[in-house]
């Protein structure tokens, strides 16, 4: 698990904003979000703001979490597996 930042807000619709601590906010979007304790909780939908200080929209699979949610809670990410180059099906000199 990789951390990937604390809660600034909850917006009204239940997604929480979190200021990015990894350097990878581009490429995480799709990825699976985890609490402190490595329970699931949403999935990364968006990166917004400026370039210098992104900001993750992360919508929650279960609103009731939202309520829960206190500025400031740290949230983790699981990098997705690096895929590994295709080999072409022929092979050269035979």
């Amino acid at each position: 698990m990789k951390k990937l930042g604390r809660v600034e807000q909850v917006t009204r619709d239940g997604n929480l904003i979190i200021i990015c601590e990894t350097p990878e906010a581009s490429r995480i979007i799709g990825l699976t979000v985890y609490d402190e304790e490595m329970r699931r909780i949403g999935k990364i939908v968006d990166v917004i703001g400026r370039v210098e200080e992104p900001r993750i929209v992360v919508k929650l699979e279960n609103l009731e979490t939202a309520s829960n949610v206190k500025p400031g809670t740290l949230y983790y990410y699981k990098p997705a597996p690096e895929k590994r180059p295709r080999r072409s099906g022929r092979r050269s000199g035979r």
